[in-house]
């Protein structure tokens, strides 16, 4: 069904992928039954919704259907504001940090390396 322009059922999947994200972020895991009930699914329906979930990237998790569990390793943040900007410049430092470390190692290394073969 098609009012101005919208699709219903697209904006329902939308609104669902946007409302797991959602729970996903502050869930490292999710029970069907919860799937279920937060997003208003049919039984059936939660599985292949999980699968499109996953298909979207923007969530990583894995599905254990015999326990009826979603486990959630990280997902994109539904809204980037400060706390995510101070999470991601802490992030870059800490890579940029690491970096430096290696470099050293690898001068270390290479050092080591000339002066072996100096002494043959």
């Amino acid at each position: 069904m098609c009012i101005l322009g919208l699709n219903h059922e697209q904006n329902m999947k939308k609104m669902r992928l946007l409302t797991f994200m959602q729970l996903a972020e502050g869930n490292s895991e999710m029970t069907f039954e919860t799937i279920q009930q937060e997003l208003q699914l049919q039984d059936d329906e939660v599985e292949s919704f999980i699968i499109d979930v996953l298909k979207t990237k923007l969530v990583r998790a894995r599905m254990d259907q015999a326990a009826k569990k979603v486990f959630i390793s990280s997902t994109m943040h539904r809204t980037f504001g400060r706390v995510q900007w101070q999470q991601l410049r802490d992030l870059l430092f800490a890579w940029k940090n690491n970096l430096q470390v290696t470099q050293e190692g690898m001068k270390t290394v290479a050092a080591a390396q000339i002066e072996l073969m100096a002494q043959q």
